[in-house]
């Protein structure tokens, strides 16, 4: 026999009217509010205002809290649920009203209406983040690719510099060999004439303890080859000199030609890792543009402020604002450049279209606070501007020097700092004018293009 589940008998609403035990209710009526089993409901009235629900408890909830009525209709201008008193003589009075169960079907489709197109928007989100995990997977393979590839060049110039090292310290190892033969060789004769002297030194002092006058006189010749043997050994001295040095010229040929050589193959070496050879642009100032107390150099590769006018001729092209543009016009591929700052205390360097702002003095004509320029700066701090939008930039170490990549068809602006080389920030952005390299020139301060 199957028991009753208790917690299921928890939940259960028992009859009103079984005072005895608990039976548990099929329907409540909310006319009476009371619930009734099977058996008290065959005898309930069967008149339309006494309305059947399924059991509840929340009869109140059914039930106009102002005329205290059956709730049956739902005003369509307000969306509240009201009784026939709302709708004749209530606040709801000249309202549309739709009968509880048109209202509910009304708002049943409605919520099918809203489920499809929220379904629609999820399928279509689902497609999106499909495209975006594929692209995730896509960047993880490139950068895999790439990094690979950086590693492999990397032990492609370690291996030749390894070679280069092997051969320069070869070449220092050579001349120990050569410079110990001639030392050891000096030696093994220095100590053989050592013996030799110790020797003769020992028969002239025996002659000295002789008493006898013959056997001393006799000995004189001796003596005297030993005297003229020590000057010949002494004269021989004289030319046993070997330099304990090494000649670093040998080995800086060999370092210099196979760095020589090592920076020749750099590209090749780069090619075979299938890295693009990035050359530099040769950017040179536009005179016609700069400001009048803007200083361009002979070769219109440096621009410095002035304290006194240059009184240069007026120009469309001419800029209000201390700044100046490249004759250079950017306007597809990629191009690179250097910056020298070391001779400002603050700058601006970046990129600007053509059709900048001139002959305002304002927002509209100053480098990275339009939409259409482009910077990095430094002045109490180090930064990007674009569209008078800022963001710092972190750095560890004053920068004396930009690097300025440029790739127009990609979207891509990056700024680097050199010596150490290190990126600092990259703008994206569809360009969709040709560019300028743009300066700002602020005072006691110089800028120069590097070659």
């Amino acid at each position: 026999m199957e028991q009753p589940d208790p917690a299921k008998r928890e939940t259960e609403i028992p009859c009103s009217y079984c005072v005895q035990s608990k039976v548990p209710a099929t329907k409540t009526c909310l006319h009476c509010e009371a619930s009734m089993c099977e058996e008290h409901l065959k005898a309930h009235s069967k008149s339309t205002e006494h309305v059947l629900v399924e059991p509840t408890t929340s009869i109140k909830d059914m039930k106009c809290s102002i005329h205290d009525k059956l709730i049956e209709f739902c005003c369509s201008e307000d969306g509240a649920c009201i009784c026939v008193s709302c709708c004749i003589v209530g606040e709801h009075r000249g309202h549309k009203v739709d009968p509880l169960k048109d209202a509910f079907e009304k708002r049943m489709a409605s919520l099918q209406d809203v489920i499809d197109k929220l379904t629609a928007e999820s399928q279509e989100n689902e497609k999106k983040l499909e495209r975006l995990q594929t692209k995730q997977q896509e960047v993880h393979q490139a950068v895999a690719g790439v990094t690979e590839r950086v590693a492999a060049l990397f032990r492609d110039m370690t291996e030749q510099l390894n070679v280069l090292q092997t051969s320069a310290t070869s070449e220092v190892s050579r001349q120990e060999q050569q410079a110990l033969f001639r030392v050891n060789g000096l030696i093994q004769q220095l100590e053989k004439k050592k013996v030799e002297l110790s020797k003769k030194i020992s028969s002239i002092q025996g002659l000295r303890n002789v008493t006898d006058p013959l056997t001393v006189l006799r000995g004189t010749s001796t003596e005297e080859r030993g005297r003229r043997d020590s000057r010949k050994i002494s004269d021989g001295d004289s030319s046993v000199h070997v330099d304990g040095s090494v000649d670093e010229g040998s080995v800086s040929l060999i370092l210099h030609m196979g760095l020589l050589s090592f920076a020749e193959s750099l590209l090749d070496l780069m090619a075979i890792r299938q890295f693009s050879d990035v050359k530099k642009t040769d950017l040179r100032l536009d005179v016609n543009t700069a400001h009048g107390k803007i200083v361009i150099s002979s070769d219109l590769k440096s621009a410095s402020h002035s304290a006194t006018s240059q009184k240069y001729p007026e120009t469309p092209e001419r800029f209000k604002s201390c700044q100046v543009l490249s004759t250079n016009l950017l306007s597809s591929g990629q191009h690179y450049w250097e910056v020298d700052v070391s001779g400002a205390k603050k700058w601006i360097v970046g990129v600007a279209y053509r059709s900048i702002e001139r002959k305002i003095a304002g927002n509209e004509s100053f480098i990275g606070y339009n939409s259409k320029s482009w910077t990095l700066f430094f002045q109490k701090f180090l930064g990007t501007s674009h569209n008078n939008v800022q963001y710092t930039v972190a750095c560890s170490s004053p920068i004396q020097a930009v690097g300025v990549h440029l790739n127009y068809d990609a979207g891509y602006l990056s700024f680097y700092q050199l010596s150490p080389t290190r990126h600092l920030y990259t703008f994206t952005a569809t360009f969709t004018e040709p560019l300028h390299a743009a300066f700002y020139i602020f005072e006691s301060s110089c800028i120069k293009l590097k070659s």
